[in-house]
Order: C-alpha cells, then sequence, then structure tokens
C-alpha cells in the first residue's frame, strides 16, 4: 500500500468515527436514546479518545504538524497517551509497502 492509499483509507475511518461519536451524542439525553444510537452512546468516550489519538498521528505523520499545531492548550491532566499514539503509528507503517518505509 503506498501512503496516498494509506491516507485515504485513514480519512475514511475517521469519517466513521466521527459519525459513531455524532451518534453517540445524539443518545445523551435518555429520552433520545435507541437503538440505533445505543451502541454509539455506550463506546462513546472510546470512540472520542480513539478519533483524538488517530487525529493527531495523522496530522504529524502525513502533514508533518507538530504536536503544539494540533492541540494548543492541552491541561495537563489531558495529555494523549505516548503509547497509544506509538501504537497507531506502527500499525500504519506497518501497512506501507516496504519501499515507502525505507524513504519516509
Amino acid at each position: 500500500m503506498n501512503f496516498k492509499s494509506l491516507r485515504d483509507k485513514i480519512k475514511q475511518e475517521q469519517k466513521q468515527l466521527a459519525l459513531q461519536i455524532r451518534n453517540g451524542k445524539s443518545g445523551r439525553k435518555p429520552s433520545r436514546r435507541n437503538d440505533d444510537n445505543e451502541s454509539d452512546y455506550n463506546s462513546l468516550e472510546w470512540n472520542q479518545s480513539n478519533y483524538r489519538h488517530r487525529h493527531i498521528i495523522y496530522c504529524n505523520m502525513f502533514f508533518k504538524t507538530p504536536y503544539g499545531l494540533i492541540e494548543q492548550y492541552v491541561r495537563d491532566n489531558n495529555i494523549p497517551s505516548d503509547y497509544f499514539l506509538e501504537k497507531i503509528r506502527k500499525e500504519w507503517e506497518s501497512q506501507l509497502d516496504e519501499d515507502v518505509r525505507d524513504c519516509a
């Protein structure tokens, strides 16, 4: 897989996560919760955290954006997990072709 196709695949995954987050948020009020948004509501916190970490690595890996420009005012108790960020990076790099990995 080359860089562009991996980037497009990740972008589609991010869009899907964003839809799940939006659907889960609509189920916050018990009166609005139904079968369509119940599972998204139950996994809302995980989806939000997952989206955040994937967004940070996506911007950094494909556009070389420094972390300080992605998130500017982060509280000390809300710093992203370095372990999770590195895990995502390794997962995505393993999907790249060997020739592309050597260049990057």
